[in-house]
Order: C-alpha cells, then structure tokens, then sequence
C-alpha cells in the first residue's frame, strides 16, 4: 500500500524432521511465500474485512517437508505503513512447539506482570464493590484503580508477540484490543486521581477525562468509518498519555504545595515516578518502534498497586475494630477477644472505667468539651497500662481494659497510675477536668466465671465507685 516491497530468496537444503515449520513474525505487513515461483501462501486483508487494511500483527507459519530440500524459497514483503518499511525480519525454522517455546520465554516477564495486572484489577474491582455494599468504604477510587489496572494488563499481554501465536485466527481483534486500551487507558487514573487529590484538582482532571474519552470516540469513527486506522492515529493516544500524566503530575503538586492532599503523602511522589516511567516508555517505542518488551511503567504500577491495595485493607480492617474518635479498639474488636482468651488459661484482671459528669458537661459547655474530655481519657489510658493490655471504648463514656498475667500489686498500680495522671491532667489547667469511676477484678478471686461475668463483677465496682463520687459530691450534677 505504501509502494514498498521487500524480497528475501535462499534455498532450503538438509530439512529434516525436526525442522518441520518455516515461521516469521510481521506488524502490520502483507506476505507472499513462494517455494519455486509457486504461491503457496497469502496474507492480505480478508476481502469482507470493512474495518481497515491493515492485518495487524501475525505469525506466519509454513509447513516444511523433505521433499521440499532443495527448492528456492521466495517471500515477498509488503509494509501497509511506511513506518514499518524497514522493520527486521527474523525466520525461524523448527518444529511448531519449539517456535512457541522460544517465543514464550522470551514474552514470559511481559505475560506475568500483564496477568498481575489483570488478575490484581479484578480482585481490587470485587473487594471494593463488595466493601462498599456493606458501607465498610464510601470511596470509588479503587474502583477506577482497577478498571486501569485490567486495561493496562490487557493492552501489555496483547502486545505480545506471543498472543497471536496462542490466537491465530484473531490477530486483528488482538490489535484493537491493544491499541483500544491505549486509548483508554488513561481515563480511569485521571478519575482515580480526581478522587485521591484535593476538590480543586477535580474539576481539570475530570475536563482531561472528557476529553480523553471524546478523543478515543473520535478515533474510533475514524477506524469504522474508513478515515484512518488506529495505527495511522497512535499519536494521538501518545498525546493523551503525555497530557494526561502531565497533568496528574500538575494537579499533585499543586495540591501537595496547598497541603490540601487527601491521600496518603506519597500519592504524589508515585506519580511523579509513574510521570516518568510513562514518557521513557513512549520515548522507547519511539525508538525501539515497537512498544513490546516495553516493562517499565507496568513494573512501577504494580509495585504502587499491591501497595495501596494493602494498605487500604489493613485500613480498612483496623477502622472495623478501632473508635474513630479516641483510637482505641472498639466493642465489636472486645467482644471477639473475649471469646478468644479463657480465665483459666492464666490470671486476667478486668477492669472498667466511666467518665463522671459527662452529660453535664455536653449540656453545658458543648459536645466539643465533652468529646476533648473522651479524647484526653483515652491519652491517659494509652500512655499509663501496659502495651501488652487491651484497652477498648466501651461505650460513649465507658472503657473497659484487660490486663494478662495480672495479679493484685499490678492492678492496684495500674489503677493508682490512672487515678495520679488525671490529677496530674487536671493540675496542668485543662479545661474541662476529667473525674471517672472505676473497679476491677481479678480472675483470680473468682474461680470458674467467665470473662463476660469477670467484666460485670468489674462493672458492679465501677457503678459503687460512681455513687461514692456523687455522694462526695453533691453539686456535680
């Protein structure tokens, strides 16, 4: 088509039954193979084919026989594009199985990290569906990150030359699946990063998705329509990237100059590495003019991916049995632990704490002072008992705590530490003061209960102490 031809003539001599196949691998090229003058196979566009002229990328493959030792092979090349006219030819010959041997060994990294992407973009796609069903996750991110990881899986393990060596029959489907992904690929990380970023990054980087995808409809009506073919407007999906992670790098930086990032801080150092692993992969194809072997930002994504995905389930996982507010574990964690540990497995104190006027103090002063006094408690606790102890937020101004391997002397101390470090609080002038109630127990004195029956001896305790206190003091309301 581009007035090209290129011929390449030897003579087979010595074929035996080992070198049953003659194979070759063209891009976009037609082919003609003659064994003395006589056209023994084609390829150029099925006639019924109204969707382009080229035939995209296939492997030929011929078959070799004894008697065909001494002909004259001839094999004519025609490039569809000029950018492919001096592209190397190299010819295999071997045995069917060993052609695809070589070639999937030397595809294998390409087809892992492809099948990583792919398989990581669904598992990430269900789990967050699936966390977000059960109001466990309100963000869509994720979601964006998977559909981006499953098109940049599918536009690598395409791109392989060993895709139409395993799918003979569809090397053109397999082409507009790659240069397709290309196209779109771009447009669900902008949609990742609007959610990721600041609000006012959103609004550019949701202009840059609209337009990305009314870039790939138009090359799509382009292909259908006869006007140009997907390869003739590759540089327009380069074009896209380019804009695309110029733009995720701007938008980054400037929220990460504002502080007004809303992902974790090292969102907009990956980008900037995934900015230039994009450009070195475009300025290789470019070079290379071919983008197969191509690995870098594929490794880089990779690496962020199984990264955020974990961070985002052990986030997830500490939120279902952590209180937002104070830190500490919350009842649903308490509640499995207790059905985990046994009193009779070693000696376990429990010990249960309430704050005192706390509902005067959100009827008078303002919710905002009662939630400081929680806040300020649930310091003390941490910084006072032991690491190896579970403290938890009972309730709204309850905490409940288990100390293992307890005995008297420990909990007597534990309480005292508890009781000198809210004086010590109040003394520094904080405002409001904290006063609580309390009373523990050890398992130790109560052989054969249970550590829910444990928790209400302690809690009996606590409720005696907190009349004490109002009794002390009458105005405390």
């Amino acid at each position: 088509p581009v007035g090209l031809r290129k011929e390449y003539n030897w003579t087979f001599d010595d074929i035996d039954t080992n070198e049953n196949c003659l194979a070759f691998y063209l891009v976009h090229q037609y082919a003609e193979v003659y064994f003395d003058d006589e056209l023994i196979y084609s390829l150029k566009p099925a006639e019924t084919n109204k969707l382009g002229r080229s035939t995209s990328s296939n492997w030929i493959i011929i078959p070799l026989y004894p008697e065909d030792n001494g002909k004259e092979v001839r094999i004519v090349i025609t490039p569809v594009y000029k950018s492919f006219a001096d592209r190397q030819i190299e010819f295999l010959t071997g045995s069917r199985s060993s052609i695809i041997i070589h070639r999937l060994k030397q595809d294998l990294p390409q087809i892992i990290l492809s099948l990583l992407c792919i398989l990581l973009g669904f598992s990430v796609i269900v789990v967050q569906l699936f966390l977000l069903s059960r109001k466990r996750s309100h963000s869509w991110d994720l979601v964006y990150l998977g559909n981006f990881s499953i098109l940049l899986g599918l536009w690598r393990i395409t791109d392989t030359r060993f895709s139409p060596l395993m799918f003979p029959g569809n090397t053109m489907v397999l082409g507009y699946i790659t240069i397709s992904m290309l196209f779109l690929i771009s447009i669900p990380f902008l949609l990742f990063l609007s959610r990721r970023l600041s609000t006012d990054s959103t609004p550019p980087l949701l202009a840059i998705s609209t337009a990305c995808s009314a870039a790939a409809l138009g090359v799509l009506f382009c292909q259908i329509s006869g006007i140009a073919e997907f390869r003739e407007t590759l540089t327009v999906s380069h074009i896209m990237i380019i804009v695309s992670v110029l733009s995720m790098l701007t938008a980054s930086l400037i929220s990460r100059i504002k502080k007004k990032v809303r992902s974790r801080k090292n969102t907009w150092i990956f980008i900037l590495i995934l900015t230039i692993s994009a450009l070195f992969d475009i300025f290789t194809f470019y070079k290379k003019g071919s983008s197969s072997g191509i690995l870098v930002l594929v490794f880089v994504f990779l690496i962020y991916m199984i990264n955020l995905f974990t961070t985002n389930m052990l986030e997830i996982s500490k939120n279902a049995y952590t209180d937002v507010h104070t830190g500490l574990f919350n009842k649903s964690r308490w509640n499995e632990l207790m059905e985990t540990i046994s009193p009779a497995a070693g000696p376990v104190g429990f010990m249960m704490l309430d704050l005192n006027r706390l509902k005067y103090v959100n009827d008078t002063l303002g919710h905002e002072a009662g939630d400081k006094i929680i806040s300020g408690f649930a310091w003390i606790l941490r910084s006072t008992i032991q690491h190896s102890s579970v403290i938890c937020r009972w309730g709204g101004d309850e905490f409940a705590v288990m100390i293992t391997d307890a005995d008297r002397n420990k909990m007597e101390h534990c309480f005292s530490a508890i009781t000198t470090a809210v004086d010590v609080y109040n003394q520094s002038g904080a405002e409001p003061e904290i006063c609580f109630a309390g009373g523990w127990v050890l398992s130790t004195d109560y052989p054969g209960l249970s550590c829910k029956e444990l928790l209400e001896k302690a809690d009996e305790q606590m409720y005696q102490n907190k009349r004490n206190w109002y009794s002390e003091h009458p105005d405390a309301i």
